[in-house]
């Protein structure tokens, strides 16, 4: 199976939560409703960021893009 993309820029995430949150949501809008009920439950027990996104990764294709500075 292959993962959906899940694209992220440094500092999107207030905390590894928002970051949670959003991997769920992605894995729902791509109609992987079991997936997102079992992240969902596993990353309430995440201990720390790099826990949570390694997490998300086994899930989603994380895309980092990168950091956009200014206002332009």
């Amino acid at each position: 199976m292959t993962k959906p993309i899940f694209s992220m820029r440094t500092g999107q995430f207030a905390d590894m939560y928002d970051l949670h949150l959003a991997a769920v949501v992605s894995l729902r809008k791509a109609g992987l409703e079991d997936q997102a009920r079992e992240l969902r439950q596993r990353g309430m027990d995440a201990p720390s960021w790099a826990a949570m996104l390694t997490l998300v990764q086994e899930y989603l294709d994380v895309a980092q893009e990168p950091c956009r500075l200014g206002r332009g």
